[in-house]
């Protein structure tokens, strides 16, 4: 039996709220949507990868839409007096003639809009139905007067209506938090009852500031169960470390002159560091094993591993992050730890390198919004990216901007992903932004650093805002740094090869 995925109603309803959610699942269907009004799980005029996006999406995208709408508080809503149909105005989401009519505004556009009282119930916030009743039932001005409240205390809505408010508050302080939320309805309920232009201060003073002390509470464990958590995955780490290098060690120990004299080999170590980069790709295994063959094998590894062994192991690390190939006893064990350490180690910098251009798109570098748009979709795209549900995207676009104005990270975020923000929010200078600097900078990097500034001075200022290396490796990459900008100069003033001989004449005495 076919399911109906969108109402025309609920279908409407996404349209008119897209533009005031900028979710790019949502802008992605959005054609259909406007082709085609009733939306099942059967019609024909749906992609897989459509119906499945509608499937896992719609009720998130309607709970979210329900929040971008308030009551119109200069008219919340109106009686029509005719007591004929044909003289009703008709509902924008159903476009079924309606008596009792309620004004809603898109918050972020200022667009309005005309609602029945029964499409107000089904697609309107909780904090808006309270309003309605309120409004209707005593107060006439209570849309006025809640915005009027909420614009001097913005936790208000918060503390009434965000059900994940304080997620992570100790269970101990559970009934603290109920006491302040019942008491902040009860004395806002009291305020919007009558018409007044007083704001309840002293009767909302003491919830207000007992719900400070709760998010510092909940601050305090949040930052401890972070601790805890990082102190957890250290060890982890560290087990993991003492494994592989175990492992390593045992192989090392157990290896022939052939065998040394292999892994030393530049053949031997360039081949692990090319399937080490196919292996952080993720690549469906079709594909890795046609990559796989363009790359150069050491002879001495054609007897002792093949394409499908190497499968297995792409297999094995995409579903475990590692590398131990148990089943296969043939393949030789040095082998699989050597490969096991470089995959997990460039996979380790894939994903720092990850998390620092993420951070560094949605706040590190001054950007406009459209910038930002366009660099992490291209971010989105990585197998990395796609590890993110693609609503975060549309919240990083804005990140900086809601940082500026005091906002925290969103809770829903993965966790990953918010301890990787986390911690390089913790670097920033207590004023302005500067980017995550890579820990790791290659020769092409180096080139776009260089091309267009004439000046060595600028080229290491923007070396060392964007980059931060050991300091062996950062002492031989400004010296290179450096050379090329005297060769270049001497270059173009036609005094290269002089130069290079008196260079010469010098190091000989």
């Amino acid at each position: 039996m076919a399911t109906t995925l969108l109402t025309p109603a609920q279908n409407r309803f996404l349209q008119l709220t897209q533009p005031a959610l900028e979710l790019p699942a949502l802008t992605r269907v959005l054609p259909v949507l406007r082709d085609h009004p009733t939306v099942k799980d059967t019609s024909d005029f749906l992609t897989r990868s459509t119906r499945e996006l509608i499937q896992e999406q719609r009720v998130d995208w309607l709970v979210t839409g329900s929040l971008a709408w308030k009551l119109l508080a200069r008219l919340p809503y109106a009686i029509n007096a005719s007591d004929r149909r044909v003289d009703w105005h008709h509902c924008a989401l159903c476009h079924k003639p309606v008596r009792y009519e309620y004004h809603v505004v898109l918050r972020a556009t200022g667009r309005e809009i005309l609602v029945g009282s029964e499409c107000v119930k089904k697609f309107m916030s909780d904090e808006m139905q309270y309003l309605m009743a309120i409004t209707t039932e005593d107060n006439f001005h209570a849309v006025a007067q809640y915005d009027a409240l909420t614009d001097r205390y913005p936790v208000v809505p918060e503390i009434l209506w965000t059900k994940d408010a304080l997620l992570h508050l100790p269970q101990d302080h559970r009934q603290r938090q109920r006491w302040v939320r019942n008491g902040t309805k009860t004395t806002v309920t009291g305020y919007l009852r009558r018409k007044t232009q007083t704001l309840p201060e002293m009767q909302l003073s003491p919830y207000l500031t007992a719900y400070d002390r709760l998010q510092a509470v909940e601050r305090t464990a949040v930052a401890a169960a972070q601790q805890q958590a990082q102190a957890q995955q250290q060890q982890a780490q560290d087990l993991a470390t003492r494994e592989a290098q175990a492992a390593w060690e045992a192989a090392n120990a157990a290896q022939t002159t052939a065998e040394r004299q292999l892994r030393a080999s530049t053949a031997y170590r360039q081949y692990l560091a090319a399937v080490a980069d196919l292996l952080t790709q993720h690549l469906a295994l079709g594909e890795f094993k046609e990559r796989l063959a363009s790359i150069a094998m050491p002879a001495p590894l054609h007897r002792l591993v093949n394409s499908y062994q190497l499968g297995v192991m792409a297999t094995e690390f995409a579903r475990t992050g590692q590398i131990k190939a148990a089943r296969l006893q043939i393949v030789p064990r040095y082998l699989v730890a050597d490969l096991n350490r470089v995959t997990r180690r460039l996979a380790a910098q894939r994903q720092r390198d990850w998390d620092d251009d993420v951070f560094n798109a949605a706040v590190g570098f001054d950007w406009s919004a459209e910038q930002r748009r366009t660099q992490l979709d291209l971010l989105s795209q990585s197998w990395e990216g796609q590890q993110v549900p693609a609503s975060v995207y549309s919240e990083l676009v804005t990140l900086r901007t809601r940082l500026d104005q005091g906002a925290t990270l969103p809770t829903v975020w993965p966790e990953r992903l918010r301890q990787a923000f986390q911690q390089r929010l913790a670097a920033q200078p207590a004023t302005g932004w500067v980017p995550a600097r890579k820990n790791h900078v290659t020769p092409a990097q180096l080139r776009q650093l260089v091309q267009g500034r004439n000046d060595f001075n600028e080229v290491k200022a923007a070396y060392q805002r964007l980059y931060a290396l050991t300091p062996q490796a950062e002492a031989v990459t400004l010296s290179a740094l450096h050379r090329y900008d005297l060769m270049v100069r001497d270059r173009q003033a036609n005094r290269l090869s002089a130069t290079q001989r008196l260079v010469e004449q010098l190091l000989k005495d």
